[in-house]
């Protein structure tokens, strides 16, 4: 792997605030990317959204906790969540351990098949988060 690019599934989508969605059908699933977590470091604490509850993109969906930081989960879609991820709330860790597939987060059923276009391809991503990546090591170095 190149320095400035990251290996994700081809078939997700991604959003900036390294969050992917796979589709299927009119439902998604959402987790973190598997750089979006290593940022946080391990994983400690997490609490979702119930099911049933309705989000609009952006919106909290849960709290996290880890290592290095404190915050909250925030949706990439606009829709109903119809499924969490309770095992990996009783064990945050699965987020760092296979962000893709036992890490994954919330299943929404997407209000708005058009906001699925404002999120990034796997190649855009890579390409994105890269950028990143250098962006950051070159301000870290630069102290």
């Amino acid at each position: 792997m190149e320095e400035n690019t990251l290996d994700v599934p081809r078939d997700f989508l991604y959003d900036p605030n390294h969050y992917w969605v796979k589709v299927t059908g009119s439902t998604v699933k959402i987790g973190l990317t598997a750089y979006g977590q290593n940022i946080m470091g391990d994983i400690l604490y997490l609490e979702l959204v119930s099911a049933g509850t309705l989000v609009k993109k952006g919106e909290k969906v849960g709290s996290i906790e880890s290592s290095k930081w404190v915050g909250t989960l925030l949706t990439p879609i606009t829709g109903k969540v119809v499924g969490r991820n309770d095992e990996a709330e009783a064990n945050p860790r699965l987020v760092n351990i296979d962000p893709y597939a036992t890490g994954w987060l919330l299943l929404v059923e997407i209000s708005d098949l058009g906001e699925l276009a404002g999120l990034m391809n796997a190649t855009i991503y890579e390409k994105w988060a890269g950028e990143q990546i250098i962006r950051e090591r070159e301000r870290y170095e630069s102290y």
